[in-house]
């Protein structure tokens, strides 16, 4: 089974652009057979799975959420569904313990992207797994991220973090077989039970549009130009000029 263990929609991510039926048409004809909804402290309703489960069976959708903990780290969470994770006031250990006493699991979404360290205690918390791959995680940060993953003998996943349809599914996590529910899911994902896959054309498409992208903000910067310039120019999120000027990017 292929699955996607981390997508937004427009419906309940202030950032995301395509709609959730959007995602999921993207996802079936990208060959993908699952994805998750991780929205930013908001989870997707049951009655709403259910009736998206119907609609696109046999592809299957599951609900989960992307938590920013206070340290200033992303964490996706499964299993562990509670009106108290709409919240924005988790601390990393108290989202860990919370998590864990529901049996839920937790995986660090894009490490690296903001910070040149990971700011959340992962020695004495340590998550399911580490997001290796994704569309907002930079190729330059995989040395980085397979260090810590070796080092606490962690697994890494692999998502598109997709806001639009287009890069739904670019990474994805091949599971060895077909979970019955959200509880079996969690189960596989927790044994290891899947490998971590990507489609190659198109991530190759994605970094010739960031390496575009990137050299018009390069060229901004030698002329003293600000994120902010950026942002006005272009309507796009500043964070691509920030992650330029201190040298790294966003290909992957």
């Amino acid at each position: 089974m292929k699955i996607d263990l981390h997508v937004h929609a427009k419906e309940r991510s202030a950032c995301g652009e395509s709609g959730e039926e959007e995602m999921l048409r993207a996802a079936v004809a990208y060959g993908l057979d699952g994805l998750v909804f991780t929205d930013h402290h908001r989870f997707i309703s049951l009655d709403r799975l259910e009736e998206l489960n119907r609609k696109y069976a046999p592809f299957r959708v599951f609900g989960g959420i992307e938590i920013s903990v206070d340290e200033g780290e992303d964490v996706l969470v499964l299993g562990a569904r509670d009106s108290k994770l709409e919240t924005r006031d988790w601390s990393y250990a108290r989202l860990f313990a919370f998590v864990r006493e529901r049996g839920g699991y937790l995986a660090l979404a894009h490490p690296f992207r903001y910070h040149d360290r990971i700011t959340v205690d992962i020695d004495t918390y340590p998550p399911d797994a580490i997001e290796l791959h994704s569309k907002n995680t930079g190729a330059c940060d995989a040395p980085l991220i397979l260090a810590v993953l070796e080092r606490l003998k962690l697994p890494p996943i692999c998502n598109s973090d997709a806001h639009r349809a287009e890069h739904v599914g670019v990474y994805y996590n091949q599971l060895a077989r077909e979970p019955g529910d959200e509880r079996e899911l969690i189960q596989i994902l927790k044994a290891g039970e899947y490998t971590c896959a990507s489609m190659e054309k198109r991530i190759a498409a994605i970094n010739r549009e960031v390496e575009e992208r990137e050299r018009l903000i390069r060229g901004m910067i030698a002329r003293g130009q600000s994120r902010d310039d950026y942002r006005r120019e272009t309507g796009h999120w500043p964070g691509h000029y920030d992650r330029v000027a201190e040298g790294k990017s966003y290909r992957i």
